[in-house]
């Protein structure tokens, strides 16, 4: 087990090197000039230049290729034409992140480390909230909907099911904003908290920091800001996990074990609890993992949509003004993130089936 989380671990560095080649190249591909978004479309070309060396825009993207020329028109040397040849604005982030640097965010002018603390806790604590929800739901809906196969249930389980995954999430998002936070206002339309209230951050995750200081009135508040935001993000992954579960179930309904095991007598909930789901749950653990990913692209546009202050809309917010290093950063966590929750996927299989085994 030890080797082969190691072995994974070890190929993921050719993963995240490619998304950060990826991401740096498609990003830089977006028009606009972040100098320009800086300082405004009136700046005089003089600021604009300047700008763009200060922050190593004037570099070329991948690798310099004028100073190796130069070198060989006798203008440099070549130990100088050779070091010149990576003096690049990827290759320069690199460096940065080998040595634990993230850089600076070129739009708020702050360490993107620093950035990263203040909203990574809120998009976690949001895709949490999200995922319990949907696992909550869908696992249930699954698993009455194949025990209960054809019935009115079943139908009106998977129309909602088909629903679920067609519908936009921004907006469900604005519908449920419309609805229940303006018309009837039983929820915040935006934010973590009320602006009136202060809570000392120690996790960063409102719900468990309000657990901790004993607050019971910011913990209710967090709650009610978090309902609406985790419905409207959870409901695709409800959606799939139910569909998952109801036919990974289906399938292991028909096992000749689960005809023994009613025929000893076993209860139908001993038999559904403990044989079925138990031997039903690989393929919706597997479902459950990928939807992780799911949920931290779904929480852009969530985010954005009830102004959420997590990574999300930072990212948005970063596109829009050209912030490059953050959009690299955001993107490489997030991807970091989601390969190590497959690996748990992963794991987690000898856990629930003693038959795997990882050579």
């Amino acid at each position: 087990m030890t080797k082969y989380i190691i072995r994974r671990l070890i190929s993921l560095l050719p993963t995240l090197l490619g998304v950060t080649l990826l991401v740096f190249m498609f990003i830089h591909l977006i028009p606009g000039d972040p100098a320009v978004v800086m300082l405004g479309e009136h700046a005089s070309a003089e600021n604009v230049k300047r700008i763009r060396q200060q922050l190593g825009l004037d570099k070329p993207l991948l690798l310099n290729f004028e100073a190796p020329a130069q070198a060989l028109r006798g203008e440099i040397g070549i130990g100088e034409g050779v070091k010149g040849l990576f003096d690049s604005q990827y290759l320069g982030f690199l460096g940065r992140l080998l040595r634990g640097d993230l850089g600076r965010s070129v739009h708020e002018k702050t360490p993107i480390a620093d950035l990263l603390k203040l909203k990574f806790p809120a998009t976690i604590e949001l895709s949490l909230l999200s995922m319990a929800f949907a696992i909550a739901v869908g696992i249930p809906a699954g698993i009455v909907s194949a025990t209960r196969r054809n019935s009115i249930f079943d139908g009106l389980s998977m129309v909602g099911s088909l629903i679920g995954v067609s519908m936009p999430i921004f907006w469900l998002g604005l519908m449920l904003i419309y609805f229940f936070g303006v018309k009837l206002g039983w929820f915040p339309t935006y934010g973590r908290l009320p602006v009136d209230l202060s809570l000392e951050r120690v996790t960063g995750l409102y719900t468990v920091d309000s657990i901790l200081a004993g607050d019971v009135r910011a913990l209710g508040l967090a709650l009610k800001h978090l309902v609406m935001p985790s419905v409207a993000l959870g409901t695709i992954p409800m959606a799939i996990i139910a569909r998952m579960t109801r036919s990974a179930m289906l399938e292991v309904l028909q096992e000749d074990y689960i005809r023994t095991a009613y025929a000893k007598g076993l209860s139908e909930r001993t038999v559904i609890i403990r044989h079925a789901l138990k031997n039903a749950f690989l393929p919706v653990i597997t479902i459950i993992g990928l939807q992780i990913g799911g949920l931290l692209a779904g929480a852009i546009m969530t985010e954005t949509v009830f102004s959420w202050p997590g990574v999300g809309k930072w990212v948005y917010d970063a596109i829009l003004a050209r912030d490059y290093p953050v959009v690299q950063v955001a993107v490489l966590v997030i991807t970091l993130l989601i390969a190590l929750v497959n690996l748990l996927v992963d794991i987690s299989y000898a856990f629930l089936n003693p038959k795997i085994r990882f050579e």
